[in-house]
């Protein structure tokens, strides 16, 4: 009979599978040094001030506003003209604003000189953008290009017999938008090397079918729309992290279906994110609200759980709070949101923040963070109420609550049950505990300085060609 391996070999074995089956390894945590972050984009600065309303916000990781003129900020909205000179078509499609789209597809002709914005210091930059994608609806953006009848529908047919005038304006529209988003990447990486650039929204899921078919809504990405965004290789390749939208209608409210929704969206980004990249995982910043889309309206507990806390256990490097200036319109507004911010927002911020920085030092020893084994599994990063409760913060710059408690062997156990470790460039191992830093300085060098966490900001790249 064949003798079988040996014991060094079947230990090299067992080795190799374990190495394959570890996540790939992410960004260290960036502002605060906590696994996952919490930011508020909300410009709710006038509240106190102007409002008399004060806004206690010191549980978020990062406050900023998305208005113009706020300067030094870890995250700043570029919105259609903030920043440079981008091709655009107006409401009805008859205009092109900002030169012409058809022609000039390199981010030179339209950003301006990086004088104008070079003093933006450490602070982040955030270029809101609209959906690129031909099937998604923009054969109409085309037609100042290719307008029946036009001369350009003549030179068009002319110069290419072969092709039908739609199927060539697609080519075109196609080729110009990505060079002028890889230059565009390009551009903003050389000038700003240590801020995290990518598109906001992209990779889209496209799973709002909720309203047609609510009764067999799963949330699942299409399949369609999963191999269009492994086609977008190109400009996840350039791209230094991701960010997603997970913006809740109020009619998914408190349902199972807003959960799915959220869940697939955040799924299908940490899919792309880890699978466009041969060493790595982008880091992925999940774009939320802290109420229902077009209502001033709280998310409820449970909507808090199927956005922040789904993103949070299924291992996003983070969210981003985002509202606009409907928040701020009156005294009344104001209150709103302190009312709902002590009342339920900041309770349950604080409670993910502390219970995600408590798996990554339990399972991980802070070298990763912590991700759900199985992304459908109801189990979240929550501290636990036999463990841990809540109580008042008085000191000055500290949010207003704090945890008390420490984690039961019970607590470890459900950790180490229904979570592994994401480790960060330059640790590996199931609990992230072999420092690999020296060899993978190379790496570290190609993410653009990730060990000066103090000097890094979040960047989501907003390309304005239509809102």
């Amino acid at each position: 009979m064949r003798a079988g391996p040996g014991p060094a070999v079947t230990l090299a074995l067992v080795l190799a599978v374990a190495w394959a089956m570890e996540l790939k390894p992410t960004a260290p945590p960036i502002f605060t040094g906590r696994p996952f972050v919490v930011a508020w984009d909300v410009p709710t600065q006038d509240c106190g001030p102007r409002l008399k309303v004060p806004l206690d916000l010191n549980a978020f990781d990062v406050q900023a506003s998305p208005n113009e003129g706020f300067v030094n900020q870890n995250i700043t909205i570029f919105y259609r003209d903030r920043l440079g000179l981008y091709p655009r078509f107006d409401s009805a499609g008859e205009g092109s604003v900002h030169g012409d789209g058809c022609r000039k597809t390199f981010v030179e002709h339209y950003i301006r000189t990086p004088g104008v914005w070079e003093g933006g210091g450490g602070s982040s930059k955030l270029w809101r953008t609209g959906d690129l994608s031909w099937v998604a609806g923009q054969l109409a953006r085309t037609k100042m290009c290719y307008r029946a009848g036009s001369s350009r529908q003549g030179w068009c047919q002319s110069s290419h017999p072969g092709l039908v005038t739609v199927k060539q304006a697609q080519y075109e529209f196609e080729f110009a938008a990505q060079q002028f988003m890889l230059e565009t990447l390009r551009y903003v990486k050389a000038v700003r090397p240590r801020h995290l650039w990518g598109f906001y929204l992209f990779p889209d899921c496209y799973n709002h079918d909720y309203v047609q078919n609510w009764e067999s809504y799963t949330g699942r990405c299409p399949d369609v729309e999963v191999a269009r965004n492994d086609q977008l290789a190109w400009l996840w390749a350039e791209s230094t992290a991701l960010f997603p939208s997970v913006y809740l209608d109020e009619t998914l409210a408190s349902s199972r279906h807003g959960r799915n929704f959220v869940s697939f969206r955040v799924q299908e980004a940490l899919r792309v994110a880890r699978t466009h990249h041969a060493n790595h995982a982008l880091p992925v910043y999940v774009f939320t609200r802290p109420t229902y889309s077009r209502r001033l309206t709280g998310l409820s507990e449970m909507d808090l759980i199927s956005t922040i806390g789904e993103s949070a256990a299924l291992g996003a490097a983070g969210v981003i709070l985002w509202g606009d200036a409907g928040y701020t319109t009156s005294t009344e507004t104001c209150q709103y949101l302190k009312d709902y911010l002590t009342r339920l927002l900041v309770p349950y911020v604080v409670n993910v923040s502390w219970a995600t920085q408590y798996c990554s030092r339990a399972q991980c020893h802070g070298h990763g963070r912590c991700v759900r084994r199985n992304p459908s599994a109801s189990t979240f990063l929550h501290l636990s109420t036999n463990s841990f409760r809540l109580v008042p913060s008085h000191a000055p710059g500290e949010p207003q609550l704090r945890p008390v408690g420490e984690l039961s062997w019970a607590d470890l156990d459900h950790l180490q049950t229904h979570f592994r470790c994401q480790c960060y460039l330059g640790w590996s191992g199931e609990q992230c505990q072999w420092d690999h830093r020296q060899a993978a300085g190379g790496a570290s060098e190609a993410w653009a300085g990730f060990h000066l966490t103090s000097l890094l900001a979040v960047a989501a790249l907003a390309f304005t060609w239509t809102l």
